[in-house]
């Protein structure tokens, strides 16, 4: 009996030093498949089309960078630091590992700059969304002796702007709640009859998305013509606590009976879910953009509504039904474009 219990206890000691040498050399594969080498390109040369400005000889805005490794080909994008106290060199190549990012509140912030600042629309903006990214990922950051006060008092305000705001995401849900309930259904209204529309934005498991930027337009049919903000607004809002965003439509006075306006509520995302960790510690860490080794994923969402203009008949005003009873999700991941059917 007592050998038996020796085997058995063996053959379990045996188990699971396999199992372990197993979990190791998955955990090495893994590792090994996020090693990359990062090149810093010049940003003064015109061509590498990264913009930011010169403070005091530093550089601050766009790094242009190459991100090689197997078997992914090389990738020039554009990246921003995250260590504002540390450097790196143009002309380096560094080792570096694609390091996943912790979802919560200060990475969300980081991706509303992304999503709504990037591409920077000059070297200054681009400068501004360096210093807002390094105040939202550091606590302590605290102004540099070379850094010029006007851009960290921008970036500042950027960052505190940030704070709190939230981005889409794939997986996510966004559906009209009033007044139709089914997404590209249509509502009756009358010239000059002005209509509230209400959008309620929750995650994959049905929890309301707070401080994410809604926009809204619309847009009148058969025309084409967009109607302005004295007939759309807000443009633009934020979800709040419910998750809920509303727009209000005014019918435009001179439209036709048969015509019809075309509501829209779209919001976007660009998610860093990975970012290059230099293995050197005293160089910076970089947040790339782009979707070869999945460094960020860009989701998008759109949906319709509509507000028909009916002509009366002699039994009474005709009720609008419902256009159309489902709506898409649409959102690009690596490259590709997927859509998901909702309802």
């Amino acid at each position: 009996m007592k050998e038996k219990e020796k085997l058995q206890k063996a053959s379990k000691i045996g188990c699971i030093v396999l199992l372990s040498l197993l979990f190791a050399s998955l955990a090495a594969v893994v590792y090994a498949q996020v090693q990359v080498s990062v090149c810093i390109r010049n940003p003064l040369d015109s061509s590498s089309g990264a913009k930011g400005i010169v403070s005091s000889s530093r550089w601050v805005g766009e790094i242009p960078i190459t991100v090689s490794g197997n078997p992914e080909p090389a990738q020039q994008t554009n990246a921003y630091c995250m260590n504002f106290d540390k450097t790196v060199y143009v002309g380096s190549t560094y080792a570096a590992a694609l390091a996943a990012v912790t979802d919560g509140a200060k990475w969300s912030a980081v991706s509303y700059v992304l999503t709504w600042y990037n591409p920077p629309a000059d070297d200054d903006a681009a400068a501004v969304n360096q210093v807002a990214i390094w105040r939202l990922l550091d606590d302590s950051y605290a102004r540099p002796y070379w850094l010029d006060t006007g851009v960290d008092g921008d970036g500042k305000a950027l960052a505190d702007f940030a704070k709190g705001k939230n981005v889409v995401r794939e997986g996510d849900v966004l559906q009209w709640i009033e007044p139709v309930t089914t997404n590209e259904s249509a509502v009756m209204g009358n010239p000059g009859e002005t209509v509230t529309f209400k959008a309620k934005l929750t995650d994959k498991f049905g929890t309301a998305k707070a401080g994410v930027k809604i926009i809204f337009s619309a847009v009148r049919s058969p025309a084409n013509v967009e109607l302005d903000a004295a007939n759309v607004y807000p443009a633009e809002t934020h979800t709040d606590s419910d998750g809920i965003a509303e727009v209000t439509v005014k019918v435009p006075d001179d439209i036709k009976n048969g015509e019809r306006v075309e509501i829209k509520a779209l919001t976007k995302s660009v998610w860093p879910q990975l970012y290059l960790d230099l293995n050197d510690d005293e160089r910076q860490d970089l947040i790339g953009i782009g979707t070869t080794f999945e460094l960020t994923v860009s989701t998008n969402v759109c949906v319709l509504a509509y507000i028909l203009v009916i002509p009366e008949v002699p039994l009474g005003t005709l009720t609008a039904g419902a256009a159309c009873g489902f709506a898409f999700v649409f959102w690009k991941k690596g490259g590709h474009l997927k859509k998901q059917k909702l309802n």
